[in-house]
């Protein structure tokens, strides 16, 4: 098993989540990413063996959109955990991204599991939120369209980057900002 028939497998690209969920975050405030990471596992037959393939997660890029990219080695957890956690300093709209790096095992029939040279990455589906000051405005009975939703995503609305990003790897998950 080479790392090029590991990359063939069409191992799944982990579910990412970042939150809160409802598509904005205010300026300031903890965002928490986090993604469903499981083993998969592939049965398959190969010169006429039994052959089982597991890819392991191992490493996890975040990219928020910002400057900030936080690796690590574990998944992240949802809310109220903060393991992997940025905040925006800026309004406007962040695309958020994944890259998880796996290591592969195979067992021929049965047998003990040995290692794949290599790891491959796959990308998860990107995610956007706004970054949002949202300060409270006295404004009559009637809520101007403004204030009830986020803008439409545009060259004129997306978010500029953070001078003072991170760009770390993190070891062991976050307990505090």
């Amino acid at each position: 098993m080479t790392e090029s028939d590991f990359q063939s497998l069409g191992v799944e690209p982990l579910v990412a989540h970042i939150g809160p969920p409802s598509g904005w975050i205010p300026i300031g405030i903890d965002m928490i990413a986090w993604a469903e990471s499981d083993v998969q596992t592939f049965d398959m037959e190969m010169l006429g063996q039994a052959v089982q393939v597991r890819a392991t997660p191992v490493k996890y890029v975040w990219d928020f959109g910002d400057g900030t990219v936080l690796t690590t080695s574990f998944p992240g957890r949802p809310y109220p955990e903060k393991d992997v956690s940025m905040r925006y300093v800026h309004q406007g709209w962040y695309e958020v991204s994944l890259v998880t790096q796996l290591s592969g095992e195979y067992s021929v029939n049965g047998g003990a599991w040995q290692p794949i040279a290599g790891t491959i990455e796959v990308a998860s589906e990107k995610r956007w939120v706004y970054s949002d000051l949202r300060e409270s405005r006295l404004v009559g009975d009637e809520v101007p369209e403004e204030y009830r939703r986020e803008p439409e995503r545009g060259s004129d609305t997306m978010g500029p980057p953070n001078p003072d990003a991170r760009v770390e790897t993190l070891t062991s998950p976050q307990t505090k900002h």
